[in-house]
């Protein structure tokens, strides 16, 4: 059984992982909740979960113990999940730290914490294992390419720093590995229109009816960046 470890002030996120836990049985995992971030440095070499999950605190100054705690104490193969109101640089900045490592925005559905968790309990070998820490989203998106008139409804699954994940049951076409198009973040009442060019890497049928692309960006610091700051 694998053990999750969350760092909050609530039980709300342990409670929606068992939930889960419950739903999907071949995953199980044993999930603890304590508020304090106080493990020294023998902790984490010794008893460290399979998963530490941090509920981070709104207030600055406690967030910079935490990111100090992360950089002095927690080792960079931890695999991390950061639950955030906002994604800050100091944050972006220390997940490049961590080998494996989620950023959720809150608050977090019981599923997307779920599937982040299973996500990182995945024993990656050689090529597949992560090189960028990804941000999961479901911002919503058009895909457009020079070789057809109309564009393509889908959905952003999740955001690195090299690329992205999205999805489409839009199927009047489709994109296959080497072709370049444009995707367009879709806006909200917080967000501005962005639009962006990529390369499809691969290509797959997740489901019915159901297409998935990954992608690399053209120009990717500069892409992220702007995303981070506006999802």
């Amino acid at each position: 059984m694998k053990s999750v470890l969350v760092i909050s002030a609530t039980r709300d996120e342990q409670l929606k992982l068992e939930s889960m836990a419950r739903l999907h049985e071949s995953q199980q995992i044993a999930v603890e909740t304590t508020a304090s971030f106080g493990q020294d440095v023998t902790f984490w070499t010794t008893q460290a979960p399979d998963v530490l999950i941090l509920s981070l605190p709104e207030d600055d100054l406690m967030q910079g113990y935490f990111f100090t705690k992360l950089k002095k104490d927690v080792p960079a193969a931890q695999p991390l999940i950061c639950i955030c109101s906002v994604i800050s640089s100091p944050l972006l900045r220390l997940s490049m730290q961590f080998s494996k490592v989620r950023m959720l925005k809150a608050p977090v559905e019981a599923f997307t914490l779920f599937r982040a968790a299973v996500d990182l309990l995945q024993d990656y070998k050689g090529k597949k294992a992560q090189v960028h820490p990804r941000y999961l989203t479901e911002q919503p998106i058009e895909i457009r390419s020079d070789f057809h008139a109309s564009a393509l409804q889908g959905q952003m699954r999740n955001l690195s720093m090299s690329g992205a994940y999205l999805e489409s049951s839009d199927l009047k076409w489709n994109l296959k590995a080497g072709d370049f198009a444009k995707i367009t973040v879709l806006p909200n009442a917080e967000t501005k229109i962005y639009t962006f060019d990529v390369k499809v890497v691969w290509c797959k049928e997740q489901a019915p009816n159901v297409r998935g692309y990954g992608v690399t960006f053209v120009n990717k610091e500069e892409v992220y960046n702007h995303l981070l700051k506006n999802i």
